[in-house]
């Protein structure tokens, strides 16, 4: 969907949610990785300090927010934890500048209890006890693909295939081994950290896949502030304090 028809949907919503003479009270809208929830909800209770500005956000997978805002979804923020769904949002020529890292991150493999796994098929399988391995889609988002890659690299993708619970983003992937509904998942360091009751079991090598980079990028003007505050020391801070490495 073009800008023009986008700015339209936009000053719609204004009109009917506000409207026409409060447009300018709308909350700042971020579209952001579900993996970044925990320090995203964090760093929107201290802008709205700082700044008075609400930010109302909005969490899934890279790959199905790239496409929204391609179809004119009114983000004004897009947080992404893959360059090349940030790469499909510059290409379809929505952004109003260009994107920043703004943190970085790794994989593990993690289970709802703390006893170490191998990285061999057969103790794999052994832990997994007829259950299923949880992992966001591996055909299309972020932490899916990095996983399918390290498996691919460690020889255990094939064994592993008929045994992955394919998952529509990273927050469902961490819940369902939080529940103990997959008895191991193959998760990012920082959704570990954020939930008591996940433990990791054995770390991942981070030569096995493409390096794990966020980025972030303003859709409008409005969003350029927030991306500058995500980017700065401020919300690295938060980044770092909730298991996010620097970018």
């Amino acid at each position: 969907m073009s800008q023009i028809r986008r700015i339209a949907w936009v000053g719609g919503a204004c009109v009917v949610l506000f409207g026409a003479g409060l447009c300018a009270a709308q909350p700042i809208d971020i579209f952001a990785a579900a993996s970044m929830k925990p320090a995203l909800d964090a760093i929107a209770l201290k802008y709205a300090r700082e700044t008075g500005q609400t930010l109302r956000l909005s969490y899934a997978a890279s790959s199905v927010l790239a496409r929204q805002i391609d179809q004119g979804a009114p983000a004004d923020v897009f947080v992404s934890a893959s360059s090349d769904w940030m790469r499909y949002v510059h290409d379809a020529g929505v952004l109003s500048q260009p994107a920043c890292m703004i943190a970085s991150n790794r994989l593990v493999l993690a289970s709802g209890t703390p006893a170490a796994v191998t990285l061999d098929l057969d103790d794999i399988m052994t832990r997994l006890q007829g259950g299923r391995l949880a992992v966001p889609l591996i055909s299309s988002v972020p932490l899916g693909i990095y996983a399918a890659q390290a498996l691919t690299t460690l020889g255990l993708l094939q064994g592993l295939r008929p045994h992955l619970a394919q998952q529509d983003n990273a927050r469902a992937s961490l819940i369902s081994v939080l529940r103990q509904e997959s008895p191991l998942g193959l998760l990012y360091a920082s959704d570990v950290r954020s939930v008591p009751g996940v433990f990791v079991v054995a770390d991942i090598v981070a030569e096995t896949h493409d390096p794990v980079r966020y980025l972030a990028a303003s859709v409008t003007a409005r969003g350029e502030a927030v991306v500058a505050y995500l980017a700065g020391p401020k919300g690295r801070e938060v980044f770092v304090a909730y298991g996010f490495l620097a970018p």
